[in-house]
């Protein structure tokens, strides 16, 4: 009961902090191109690090909307199959489905996570300054809460234990 308890707890937690951050980052976003086009077409120039910033951003949008769209299990997929299969089969392949994309999203946090120790091992730079790393941590973040959060449908399969151990409710 208590790890019950937990999981919803931090599946709440992490729903706002979601939520929050992909405000903030699609805020910044649209003020940041705003100027810059103002910038530009008024005095011909902008800031120098504010396109590589907005690529940056995009990464950041991208992740964070995946997050949300598998908090809700809304991510793109092709169901067909789902459909045309008779009803007590549909729950058993949804299962398979969320473990599968949890094994894809588990290897890809792995694997993405190599890759930002690796930035971070040749000290590569962006936006002048600032180690690599730190902008490109949302990859295996955001991949290992994906596959935690499809791991959870694999055995929470139910709608409305989904929603709530995923913090909607």
């Amino acid at each position: 009961m208590r790890l019950r308890w937990l999981i919803i707890t931090l599946g709440r937690w992490f729903s706002r902090a979601e939520d929050f951050l992909l405000a903030l980052v699609l805020g910044v976003m649209v003020v940041l191109a705003v100027t810059q086009i103002i910038q530009r077409n008024i005095w011909g120039s902008g800031f120098v690090w504010t396109d590589e910033l907005l690529r940056i951003l995009v990464l950041w949008l991208t992740m964070l909307g995946s997050m949300i769209a598998s908090r809700v299990d809304n991510h793109i997929r092709m169901d067909l199959l789902l459909k045309l299969i008779p009803s007590p089969w549909q729950q058993r392949l949804r299962r398979m489905v969320h473990g599968f994309t949890s094994l894809a999203c588990g290897l890809l946090a792995v694997i993405s996570a190599r890759f930002v120790a690796m930035e971070a091992e040749f000290g590569s730079l962006l936006l002048g300054d600032y180690p690599s790393w730190w902008f490109q941590i949302i990859l295996p973040a955001g991949f290992f809460l994906i596959s935690w959060r499809y791991m959870l449908l694999v055995f929470w399969p139910s709608p409305d234990d989904v929603d709530v151990v995923q913090g909607i409710n």
